[in-house]
This record gives structure tokens, C-alpha cells and sequence, in this order.
């Protein structure tokens, strides 16, 4: 049986590690977004309250960015909140279980949209399309 994504990813140690790195930087991002929208504060007020420009805050938002943990404490504090930290232990398997081709599908669709406009050879997009 073809391994997933997922499965993929998990497979080795850089794999593992480029995973839990971008959970983190998800979750962080989600959490900055949901005080956001529970205090009904856009982009634009949250850069008025935090001194940066609205353009900073969209791209620290994207996920794409490796935000300092300054960076956030300086947003969260903006948003009159902090963040709450707990480490837990890596569960490897229950994330493997517990991810559906469909969480992923979004995540294909992109990937092939931006092999689009890579020069990639057709066994490798065979590759990632079969991972996916």
C-alpha cells in the first residue's frame, strides 16, 4: 500500500521536525486569529495597536513567517492576552491515525498550482501526487 503524505512526512527525522515546526507556527497564528475575531479587531486596528504597519501584520498572519516570540508576545499583548504554553509529548502515531486524505487535499491542490509554474520532471509530480 502506498504511504500518505502524512505517513511520508513522518518517515524520518527531517521530515518529523519540519512538521512539528510548522504545527507550532499554525497554532500560534490560529490563536493570535481567534482573539482577533472574538474582539472583533481587524489587521488594520491590531497594526494601530501593536505600531506596525498593516502590511507587517498581514504577513506575519500568512504563517509563512518565522515570528519571534517577542514578535507574538508583542501582538498578544496588543490584544490585551497572552498565550498559554504547555508542552506535551510527540504522539507520531495518533497524527498518522488521525489524518484523512481529505485534510490534505488543500494542501495538494496548492502544491500542484505552484508545481505549475516550476520546472519539475513528470515522475517527481507523479511522486508528490501519490504521497498527497
Amino acid at each position: 500500500m502506498a504511504k500518505t503524505f502524512i505517513e511520508k512526512l513522518m518517515s524520518d527525522e527531517e521530515g518529523r521536525k519540519l512538521y512539528f515546526r510548522e504545527d507550532l507556527i499554525f497554532e500560534i497564528t490560529e490563536a493570535i486569529c481567534e482573539v482577533m475575531d472574538e474582539k472583533h479587531i481587524s489587521k488594520a486596528e491590531l497594526s494601530r495597536l501593536a505600531g506596525v504597519s498593516k502590511s507587517n501584520i498581514t504577513q506575519l498572519l500568512s504563517g509563512d513567517q518565522n515570528m519571534r516570540l517577542s514578535t507574538v508576545a508583542d501582538l498578544l499583548y496588543a490584544l490585551d492576552s497572552k498565550l498559554a504554553v504547555t508542552a506535551v509529548p510527540l504522539d507520531i502515531d495518533s497524527i498518522i491515525e488521525g489524518t484523512s486524505f481529505d485534510q490534505w487535499a488543500p494542501a495538494m491542490e496548492a502544491t500542484m498550482r505552484q508545481l505549475e509554474y516550476q520546472e519539475i520532471t513528470i515522475n517527481k509530480r507523479k511522486d508528490l501526487i501519490q504521497a498527497a
